[in-house]
């Protein structure tokens, strides 16, 4: 495995269609992928052409505390090419960025259903912070 972490760029927008397709079974469209990589870094790594793993990380400020943070949204690897190192290589880049953009912390949510996905983040270091999230939806 010596595929690079790279940064998602507008030539592949329907590359990562198709990855948040497969893998989150979501369905974005090309300007919504624009805004993503208008607002975000995100870190993509491709076989053969077709973006196997990718993470998406939101520049945050929690100003009561002063601190800056990255949320890390949308990390996944399609399904054949998990358990082969993927998403610890992308969480080797993240780590560069945060020491490189003095960031002070890196927060994720994860549905409790995910229990591999939960093991891997306590690998990595992550904590459970005890929070319970509420949504109010409208539409």
């Amino acid at each position: 495995m010596n595929k690079e972490v790279k940064y998602l760029t507008i030539k592949d927008i329907q590359k990562y269609i198709n990855f948040i397709k497969e893998v989150f079974e979501y369905n974005i469209d090309s300007n919504s992928v624009k805004e993503i990589i208008k607002n975000n870094k995100v870190l993509i790594i491709k076989d053969n052409d077709r973006i196997i793993a990718s993470a998406m990380l939101e520049e945050r400020k929690e100003y009561i505390k002063n601190q800056k943070y990255y949320y890390l949204g949308y990390l996944g690897v399609i399904k054949e090419h998990r358990r082969e190192g993927y998403a610890t290589k992308l969480f080797e880049k993240i780590d560069e960025l945060v020491k490189k953009n003095d960031i002070d912390y890196l927060e994720l949510t994860s549905g409790n259903q995910r229990r591999i996905a939960h093991y891997f983040y306590a690998s990595k270091d992550f904590k459970v912070k005890d929070t319970t999230v509420f949504v109010k939806l409208y539409k």
